[in-house]
Order: C-alpha cells, then sequence, then structure tokens
C-alpha cells in the first residue's frame, strides 16, 4: 500500500507547538509571579520584623543605657546625700564638742588663771531619839542620863542646809613652766553650833609645795568609813590649819609628805585650883612637824604611816611646856571590786586637834602645871557596793582615855564629867544615786560615852541627806 506522503511544515509545527504550551507557560509565569510577589511579601515581612526588632533592641538598648544612667545619678545622689548627712552629722558633733568644750571650759581670771566652780547644795535633816543638843553628831557631849539636858533632847526633829559648801579651783596658764595652782573652799558649817560661814580651804601650790589653809598632813579622809552625818563619828577628824607642805614621789606607789602646821593654841582645858575653863594664856612656841607616808597597791587599796610633834606651853603661873605628839596607821582595803574596808588608828598625847571628839590636850595641876591628856581611837567600816546606784556602809568608831596618868586624877578630883573614859558609836546608812549629780543618804547611828566616873550618856539618832553636786 502505498503512502500518501503530505509536505511537513514546520512553521506550522512550531506554531502548534507554541500553541500548546503558550497556555502552560502561561499558567505557570502566573503562578511563579504569585510566589514571587508572596515571598516578596514575606520578606518584607520579615525585613519589617527585623527592622522592628533592631529598633526594639535599639530601644531596649537605649532604655538600658538610661536605667543605667539613672542608677548612676542615682547612686551618686546618694552618695552625695551620704556625704552631707556623714558631713552634716560630723558638723553636728563637732558642734556639740564645741559646745560641750565650751560649757566645760573653765572661766579665766584677769591674770590668766583658769577657774573651776565646783561645790554642792546639801539638805539635812535627822530624828534625835537621844543625843546632844546640837543639829550634827556630838558624841562626846550628849546629855547624862537622868539629866534634865537629857529629857530636852529628846524625841525632836531637826534640818538644816548649813553644810552646803562651794569652792573654786585656780590653775596657771600652761605656758608657764611650773605647775602652780589654787583652791578656795567656804560653807556654813562653822562655830560651836554649825552655822556660821567660814573658809575651808585656802591654798596655792607650786609644782610640789603647798602654802594655806587645808587638810592636816596627819588626817586621811579616805580612811574613815563613809557617814551620812556631816560630822563623823569617833575616831575621825575635820582638822584643816594652815600650813606648808611639801610632796614627793618616792616610786610610782610610794609617797613622802612634810609638813610644817599651825596648830593653834589650845584654848579650853579643864577646872583646877584656879577654877578655869579657858587658857588664855596657852601657846605654840613651835609649829607641828608632820610626816606621812602612802602606799598604794596595784587593785586600789592604800595604807598610810603618820606622826607628828609639837612644842606647846601657856604663860600661866609657872610658865610650863611639853611636847605634843601623835603616831597614826591607817588603810583602805580593796577586797574586792565592790567592797572595801576602812581601817584607821590613831595614839595621841597631848593635843585636841588631830582627832573628833577627845577631851583636853592637857589639865593644870595646884602648881599651875600641864598634865597633858593620852588616848588612843580606832575606827572600822566595810562599805558595799551593791549596785552602780546603791552603797552601803557599816561603821564603829572607839576612843578610850587613859586613866592611869595625872590627868585622869585631876579630872576624877574635880568631878569633871564633860571629859570623858571612853566613846564608842556604830552606825550603818544606806546611798541611793538616781544620777551622777544626786546623792540620797539615810543612816542609824548609836553611841554612848562614858565619864571618868562610869555615868554615861546616849546618842540615838536617824539622819537622812540629799546631796546635789555641782
Amino acid at each position: 500500500m502505498k503512502v500518501k506522503k503530505y509536505p511537513f511544515n514546520h512553521h506550522a509545527l512550531a506554531i502548534a507547538l507554541l500553541g500548546c504550551i503558550s497556555p502552560v507557560y502561561a499558567a505557570s509565569n502566573a503562578e511563579l509571579e504569585a510566589k514571587v510577589d508572596q515571598l516578596q511579601k514575606q520578606v518584607q515581612m520579615l525585613t519589617e520584623m527585623m527592622t522592628k526588632q533592631n529598633q526594639q533592641q535599639q530601644l531596649d538598648q537605649q532604655q538600658i543605657q538610661q536605667l543605667a544612667q539613672v542608677n548612676k545619678d542615682v547612686v551618686a545622689q546618694v552618695q552625695t546625700q551620704q556625704k552631707n548627712i556623714d558631713s552634716n552629722q560630723t558638723i553636728k558633733v563637732k558642734s556639740n564638742s564645741e559646745k560641750t568644750d565650751l560649757q566645760l571650759k573653765p572661766l579665766v581670771t584677769k591674770n590668766g588663771a583658769e577657774l573651776e566652780l565646783y561645790g554642792n547644795i546639801r539638805a539635812d535633816a535627822s530624828y534625835q531619839v537621844k543625843g546632844p543638843g546640837t543639829m550634827y553628831n556630838s558624841i562626846s557631849t550628849v546629855p547624862l542620863k537622868g539629866s534634865a539636858g537629857e529629857k530636852n533632847n529628846t524625841d525632836k526633829v531637826l534640818s538644816t542646809l548649813n553644810a552646803t559648801r562651794f569652792g573654786f579651783n585656780f590653775k596657771a596658764p600652761k605656758t608657764w613652766n611650773h605647775d602652780v595652782g589654787g583652791k578656795l573652799e567656804m560653807d556654813f558649817f562653822g562655830g560651836a553650833g554649825r552655822d556660821t560661814f567660814r573658809i575651808r580651804h585656802a591654798y596655792m601650790t607650786f609644782d610640789q609645795w603647798l602654802v594655806g589653809q587645808t587638810w592636816s598632813n596627819f588626817n586621811v579622809l579616805d580612811f574613815f568609813p563613809e557617814t551620812v552625818d556631816a560630822s563623823l563619828s569617833v575616831g575621825g577628824s575635820l582638822t584643816r590649819v594652815p600650813q606648808i607642805k611639801y610632796s614627793h614621789d618616792i616610786d610610782k606607789k610610794t609617797s613622802m609628805l612634810v609638813s610644817l602646821e599651825d596648830q593653834k593654841s589650845e584654848i579650853v582645858t579643864t577646872t583646877g585650883t584656879q577654877n578655869i575653863r579657858t587658857d588664855p594664856y596657852a601657846k605654840v612656841k613651835l609649829p607641828s612637824l608632820t610626816g606621812r607616808i602612802n602606799y598604794k597597791f596595784d587593785n586600789g587599796s592604800i595604807i598610810s604611816g603618820r606622826a607628828f610633834m609639837t612644842q606647846k606651853s601657856t604663860s600661866y603661873g609657872g610658865s610650863d611646856d611639853f611636847l605634843a605628839w601623835g603616831v597614826a596607821a591607817g588603810g583602805k582595803i580593796q577586797i574586792t571590786p565592790k567592797t572595801t574596808f576602812k581601817i584607821d588608828y590613831s595614839h595621841i598625847y597631848g593635843d585636841t586637834k588631830n582627832v573628833l571628839w577627845s577631851n583636853y590636850a592637857y589639865v593644870f595641876d595646884d602648881n599651875a602645871k600641864i598634865h597633858p591628856n593620852e588616848f588612843d581611837a580606832v575606827t572600822v567600816g566595810l562599805t558595799q557596793q551593791f549596785t552602780p546606784k546603791i552603797r552601803s556602809t557599816l561603821g564603829f568608831g572607839y576612843s578610850r582615855a587613859n586613866t592611869g596618868n595625872t590627868f585622869a586624877d585631876l579630872v576624877r578630883l574635880h568631878n569633871d564629867q564633860t571629859q570623858n573614859k571612853e566613846l564608842m558609836e556604830g552606825w550603818i546608812n544606806l546611798f541611793y544615786t538616781p544620777i551622777k549629780p544626786i546623792n540620797i543618804g539615810v543612816e542609824y547611828m548609836y553611841g554612848q560615852r562614858k565619864t571618868f566616873d562610869d555615868k554615861t550618856g546616849e546618842n540615838n539618832r536617824f539622819n537622812i541627806t540629799a546631796i546635789y553636786d555641782f
């Protein structure tokens, strides 16, 4: 079979193929454009997201930087405020310190000496069951039992502010080459009735020298147990005399003091055949030479030995004289930081100045000859500090005269009941310190005196005091 041949038209075939492909291509192109458009949108969205993220990161970074700056500013402000506070506190402390210094700074005299005022206001009261005719203790003169004086001085209340005192301490400028100072102290506790203005201390110091009136070198008040009664008790001493005193530290624990003291003449003596009660002719021919040695222990305890001697005389009658003397030893023993024991012993011959409540220094016989008194006195006491504000003292004092000498014979001969063979006194007290400048004390005191003919008098009293130290 013969196949019929047809002529081949390449153009027609191409056209036909394009015609067939065109729809497919057109369809593929549209889809591609759609995908490209979608991709572009996604890229745009991604770009926008990245842009926003970058912006957010930049914002966050800016916020972090701002917060960091704010933190720095706050820290700087706090530091500045702290510095201001510290500065203000420093200024305040300095101001307070300056105020304190101003308050504590002593006044200055016209010659440049620093002046310090001190003292206390003291109110005392007592209820006297039996006792002397005075506000304060006077154990040597209490009325004898059964006497009118005993009845008149029974069951009574007394009060006074006479023990109030004030004083000034002086200190020369530090530019001087020597340690120069002084003291002037006064109260209203003088006279027989303890109601007269008087000078207690008036002296000046130059390095180790003291010239003026102050405590006798023979007396150590630190060894006497504390009392509410301002007149102390048996065995105590309140002697202040004009003197020249030299002090020297032998070493860190031992010191020596030597003084020449004007003990003043004895103006009172007992009755003799001349029937006189005072000796206007009495005089001191030589000042009292007084010496003392102190020894201090590491725990605050201290012991001391003392002695004095002086020549006394009278131009009465035969113008007699004699050597008066005395020795003493005592101490303050710190048993524990809160417990203190005190003791003091004295032996006196022919003197009344150095121990309270003693007899006359001497008496006269029929020939106007002097016969001195001689006696021993001792005082002991224990002080307990219960709390920083409460302390208590239990004390006892005893004195006994020589009963075998001419003095005692003459006293018995003339039946002089003003002179005592024995004195004894005990007391217990309690002090309360509510705040540092104020002390309030209460005390019970009982004592007895016995004359050379064995008659007795009683001192039975309650004491109270309120003291403000300034």
